[in-house]
Parts: C-alpha cells; sequence; structure tokens
C-alpha cells in the first residue's frame, strides 16, 4: 500500500514534503497535489473550514491517487479522533499535545483491540483487503508540540508511547504566543525549544517537522536537522501566484 511507502520515508527519517488544505476541497486536487510530489496532505479540521463527516469524498479521491491524507483534528477526543478515520483518512495530527494523557487519549481512540477502544464503523474504516490488524498498522499518529509543557514532556512520550507516534510536528505559532513571544517565531526561547526538540526527535529516531511558510524557512530547519517540510496553505499557494503574476505584468 501507499501507506507502507510514507511509513519507511517517516522511520527512515528521509524529506518529506507536506501542505496543508483548509478550505478548498475541490476532489479534482488530490490528482494535482500528487502530480507535484507531494508525499502527504494535511487536511485542517481545527481552523479550516472542513469537518469529519465533509472530507469523505475527498478522501477516497486521495486513496484513488495513493496520496496518504492526515487530519489535523480538532480536540484530543474520541470523536474528533475516530471519525476521520472512519470517512478514509490515513491518520491524524493531535493538536496542543502537552500531557501523557492526550497521546493515551490518541491511541485509544485511533486503535483497535489491543492498543485501543476504537469502534468499527464508517464509510471508509478499511481499505480493500485490510483486516483491524492491518487496520492498527497503516493509520499513523502525529503529535503537534505546540507550548513549553510540550517540549518538556517530549522525551517521556516517544519513550512510553514512540512506536506508535509516526512523527512529531511543530506548532510555532501557537508555541510562540504560549512562551510569550507574540507571533515572533525567530525569538530566542522559540529557537531554544524548536531545537530542544529536534534533538529528542533525533534521539528516539522519529521524523521531524513544523509548519513552516515558504522554502527559505525550510532550507533554515532542514539544516538544523528537520526532516517534515510541511510549507504553506492552498490560499497561501494561491496568493502568492497572484502577487507574482501581478508583478510580472507591472514590468511588461
Amino acid at each position: 500500500m501507499y501507506i507502507e511507502h510514507l511509513k519507511k520515508k517517516l522511520e527512515n527519517r528521509e524529506k518529506l514534503f507536506s501542505t496543508m488544505l483548509c478550505h478548498v476541497g475541490f476532489t479534482a486536487l488530490p490528482s494535482v497535489y500528487k502530480a507535484s510530489g507531494l508525499d502527504f496532505l494535511i487536511i485542517d479540521l481545527e481552523h479550516g473550514s472542513f469537518y469529519p463527516e465533509n472530507i469523505g469524498d475527498f478522501a477516497q479521491m486521495c486513496q484513488k491517487e495513493e496520496l496518504p491524507l492526515i487530519a489535523r483534528v480538532q480536540d484530543c477526543e474520541y470523536h474528533c479522533i475516530s471519525k476521520p478515520l472512519d470517512m478514509g483518512a490515513d491518520g491524524v495530527l493531535i493538536p496542543r499535545t502537552e500531557t501523557m494523557e492526550q497521546v493515551e487519549t490518541a491511541i485509544r481512540s485511533m486503535r483497535f483491540y489491543p492498543y485501543g477502544k476504537k469502534g468499527v464503523g464508517g464509510r471508509s474504516l478499511l481499505r480493500k483487503g485490510e483486516n483491524v490488524y492491518d487496520f492498527n498498522k497503516n493509520r499513523l499518529l502525529f503529535l503537534q508540540i505546540e507550548s513549553q509543557q510540550g517540549v518538556d514532556l517530549l522525551d517521556e512520550m516517544l519513550t512510553r508511547y514512540g512506536e506508535q507516534v509516526a512523527g512529531i510536528i511543530i506548532g510555532p505559532s501557537d508555541m510562540a504566543v504560549s512562551l510569550g513571544c507574540g507571533l515572533d517565531v525567530n525569538a530566542d526561547p522559540m529557537i531554544q525549544n524548536i531545537t530542544k526538540v529536534i534533538k529528542t526527535c533525533e534521539k528516539h529516531g522519529k521524523s521531524i517537522g513544523m509548519f513552516m511558510d515558504d522554502d527559505n524557512v525550510a532550507q533554515r530547519w532542514h539544516n538544523e536537522g528537520m526532516n517534515i517540510y510541511w510549507i504553506g496553505t492552498e490560499l497561501m499557494y494561491i496568493a502568492a501566484e497572484t502577487a507574482r503574476l501581478k508583478s510580472r505584468i507591472e514590468e511588461f
């Protein structure tokens, strides 16, 4: 399965390119993203216009194109985590992860026995040929670290539950706010905490990434040890290309 390819790249800490879909649910987009070389796509249920019940058709198109779809859920609660998987998502990203209880809740909510207590149901729960044991192996759990508490507890999280975690992704804006830096993602406390997360992930052999505005930010953090480049959103790309075209036209 295509998910096996992604799992191996995550395990080997290879370079991975992703972006986020926040508002535009056109079902032809998976083929566009796949052709562009995207490794996986994040669909935003936390801040975007999507909700679990309306991602089913989009998820099926991602499966057809063999493009892994990861749902950033609203919160670390059973119904927020289980439902996107029922609708066809290949994994979940848990925002604001900062306690062991959250990690335990996430695992229980997305795994069947013996790891969890997920319910059986949904339009796209299982892929063709899958059983519940395959499901437990094939759905990916990403933790989003967005606070000092999350940074400080990450080593314990990965020590206890590392085999269940596919990767770690930093949420820079929320982390900056929580550290009293406003939205300055380059403030010294931010750099110190991001560096600590990278070192913790290196220790545990986990893939690590962060939301990034552009390829210049990606280059910087690649040099520091990150391997997941979650760059921009669909609206950011539209705005950037529109501005580029307008600027070019003014040069005529």
